[in-house]
């Protein structure tokens, strides 16, 4: 999910952060891409079903969805083509706070695949479609085909210890890597120093292929935050990590957080009658209901709920902010990882795509040629464009400058035998 509503909201007060470039701009950078997100995205865009007919995913003979083989394959060679040095990160263990969110998810999961059933009793082929792809899902399967296609590519895969946007960023930062690539705009919470977006959608036809990106530093000066400042901003917006204060829009957000720097003075300062405070952000606070006292059985059900919350070591409640927080903070990375691009296994990679998964062996064999001589052309110990270019000596040119340096020697001599030319001739009259 991201933060919500961040991106316009850096649209609307730090435009100067935002830039559209051309996808041939990021050659010879690397990059590190959100795998799930770019294996999701596939599987709702890599569809067949023509005009009035139910869009469904690819699958190859034994009814196996290859719909993020194809998507990955092929992007990744454009991307390869194009000079760019992808590294893709998978996710790891999810934090545990993120359990809310996960059953969130898996209740639209649950309504979803109600109105599927419902639309196909009916035979509403837009309905189908679109809770089709709500349904759709990069799971372990789909991870694992991915990771060996890569592979297969010589292109590195990362596993993350955790969330791959938290571990994308930290190779930014440590330099192993250019930018983030990924539509989750937490990775700029994460302090990714360039994000770069829309990047799985870029047209493959297109040769002016435009992408999105995002410098994190003239985000932050943008919107006249520090970095803790930023993050609690974020919090306040909605992430993945807690509950959102009902009510509070992204420019109120940002308002209340250059008024008061942080959520601890905010909360103070808010209407509780206009404003909706999640109950684990104040946990040791125990309101009443209807107007009344807690009774002895709320107070015992509330004081139970508190012990599923992280303590301090003195037992207090941590709020789940400052759990949030903390997570983006100190979010459990790695950057002990090896980056380096092979030439691609040609023999193995057509045997998976040809005979394991189903793939026309004639057009397998032509993108295979197209990713051995983007390796050839790209993927050599060359970084970026500017140094392909390296200064010769120029012997036409050398003449040329050493004339000129001549000429300009002897016009810095001439004025002055001009001038006791003219002393001898009298031509200086006193004044």
């Amino acid at each position: 999910m991201g933060i919500k509503g961040l991106a316009k909201l850096l649209s609307d007060e730090a435009p100067d952060c935002i830039r559209e470039v051309e996808l041939k701009s990021l050659h010879g950078r690397k990059i590190a891409i959100d795998a799930s997100m770019a294996i999701y995205q596939f599987l709702i865009a890599v569809r067949s079903g023509g005009p009035n007919q139910q869009a469904t995913m690819l699958t190859n003979a034994d009814g196996e969805t290859t719909s993020h083989i194809q998507g990955m394959f092929n992007r990744t060679i454009r991307f390869l083509t194009e000079g760019m040095k992808p590294c893709f990160v998978f996710d790891g263990k999810a934090p545990n706070m993120k359990s809310g969110e996960l059953e969130k998810r898996r209740e639209k999961r649950r309504k979803a695949e109600e109105e599927l059933k419902k639309a196909t009793e009916e035979e509403n082929v837009e309905e189908i479609d679109k809770q089709s792809k709500r349904l759709a899902r990069a799971g372990r399967k789909e991870n694992a085909d991915c990771q060996k296609l890569l592979r297969l590519m010589g292109v590195p895969v990362i596993m993350a210890p955790m969330e791959a946007e938290a571990e994308a960023a930290a190779l930014c930062r440590a330099g192993l890597v250019w930018a983030t690539g990924t539509e989750d705009m937490d990775a700029l919470t994460f302090q990714t120093p360039v994000l770069i977006r829309k990047l799985t959608f870029a047209n493959a036809s297109s040769k002016n292929a435009t992408i999105q990106q995002i410098d994190y530093k003239k985000a932050v000066e943008g919107l006249e935050l520090t970095h803790d400042q930023f993050v609690d901003l974020c919090i306040l917006l909605g992430c993945d990590y807690c509950d959102n204060i009902k009510g509070i829009g992204p420019k109120t957000a940002l308002k209340l957080i250059r008024e008061h720097g942080s959520i601890e003075k905010i909360l103070p300062t808010l209407d509780r009658k206009k404003y909706t405070i999640p109950k684990d952000w104040i946990p040791n606070e125990k309101e009443s209901r209807d107007g009344n006292d807690t009774t002895d059985e709320e107070q015992e059900e509330e004081e139970e709920d508190d012990e599923n919350v992280v303590n301090h070591k003195d037992d207090k409640p941590i709020p789940t902010y400052v759990q949030a927080r903390e997570l983006f903070h100190n979010h459990e990375t790695t950057t002990d990882v090896e980056l380096k691009w092979t030439k691609p296994d040609s023999e193995a990679l057509t045997k998976f795509l040809v005979d394991e998964q189903g793939f026309s062996a004639e057009r397998v064999k032509s993108n295979i040629e197209k990713l051995e001589a983007a390796y050839k052309a790209n993927l050599k110990p060359q970084t970026r464009m500017d140094s392909f270019f390296t200064v010769k000596s120029n012997p036409a040119a050398d003449a040329k400058r050493k004339q000129k340096r001549e000429e300009e020697e002897k016009s810095r001599k001439k004025p002055k035998a001009s001038i006791d030319n003219k002393k001898k001739r009298g031509g200086f009259k006193k004044k």
